[in-house]
């Protein structure tokens, strides 16, 4: 395993999340919001699959047991299908930043996973740097943290369901590949999707989608083929909890596209919410393993360079 490969992935992720929740803020409000996540998953599982099938690597699919069966179910079903349709839900009735610092929480919720179930190293840091994270969120909320709108509940919900569908595929990614983890939850959840379209009534959404749509979901789609291919191959290659707590920093990234659209200046309070953020995340991650992430991003550009 290549020195700091995963923590970078989670980090490039995480700048990747950030800017795909501000621009999904704007994308999910031209359109039904299930039939927006439907569009774009099925889209995303499409363009997965064609790279799996020109990599060959498909044929990991032919020699699927059992156990692998049951956890690509569950990855796909909760969180490539049903997580998706509550999130979507909800950022169409809250802010993009506010559904971005929840979604942060999802660091808390895997690091419960993580110690109690992956069986993954409790230490004090952790905790500490839940409680900065915490913190961070608290202030960068106000007021919505002691009151929490239905939308926000329904991100809540969402942001559970992916930490308990990333613990799952953490297990499924110690014998398979992520192209095919990331195959099996994007194309299973774009079925769950539709048959939650179909339940609801809201199927004859597809048929009025607009041009705006259209565009929104292309960007939408572009955003989730790179935090897809990037954040499987993290969580293959790091643990649950660090993968996540580096994933936390998409919820500034996200609050400072918010503040420069709209023109507003950070404020003192706000930029210590950020720096809480910011130091609770590299806390958890660790000093060392930050740096060596640098480090293999730095060897990784000064390669491409020379080739």
């Amino acid at each position: 395993m290549e020195n700091g490969k995963g923590t970078a992935l989670a980090y490039l992720t995480a700048l990747v999340s950030g800017i795909s929740v501000f621009a999904n803020s704007f994308g999910v409000l031209t359109i039904d919001s299930t039939a927006y996540a439907f569009l774009k998953n099925i889209t995303v599982a499409g363009i997965l699959a064609a790279v799996c099938f020109s990599l060959g690597s498909w044929r990991e699919f032919l020699t699927l047991n059992r156990k692998q069966l049951l956890l690509l179910a569950f990855s796909g079903v909760a969180g490539g299908g049903i997580a998706f349709a509550l999130f979507f839900a909800g950022l169409a009735a809250t802010s993009g930043a506010a559904g971005s610092f929840l979604y942060r929480l999802l660091f808390v919720f895997a690091a419960v996973i993580g110690v109690a179930a992956l069986r993954e190293k409790f230490e004090w840091k952790l905790a500490l740097g839940a409680l900065a994270i915490l913190a961070g969120n608290f202030i960068l909320l106000g007021d919505a943290a002691l009151s929490l709108s239905s939308g926000m509940l329904l991100v809540l919900g969402a942001t559970a369901l992916w930490a308990a569908e990333y613990a799952v595929s953490k297990k499924a990614l110690e014998s398979l590949s992520p192209s095919t983890v990331a195959v099996a939850r994007m194309g299973i959840g774009s079925l769950v999707l539709l048959a939650i379209l179909a339940y609801t009534g809201k199927i004859t959404a597809l048929g009025s989608i607009t041009p705006s749509s259209f565009a929104w979901i292309a960007v939408a789609t572009g955003f989730l083929v790179l935090f897809t291919t990037l954040w499987y191959s993290a969580l293959k290659s790091t643990t649950l909890i660090s993968a996540t707590a580096a994933l936390v920093l998409g919820g500034p990234v996200s609050a400072l596209l918010s503040f420069a659209f709209a023109g507003k200046a950070l404020l003192p309070l706000q930029a210590t919410g950020f720096l809480l953020l910011a130091l609770g995340a590299v806390f958890v991650v660790g000093t060392a393993e930050t740096l060596a992430a640098v480090a293999w991003l730095r060897e990784k550009a000064i390669r491409r360079l020379r080739a």
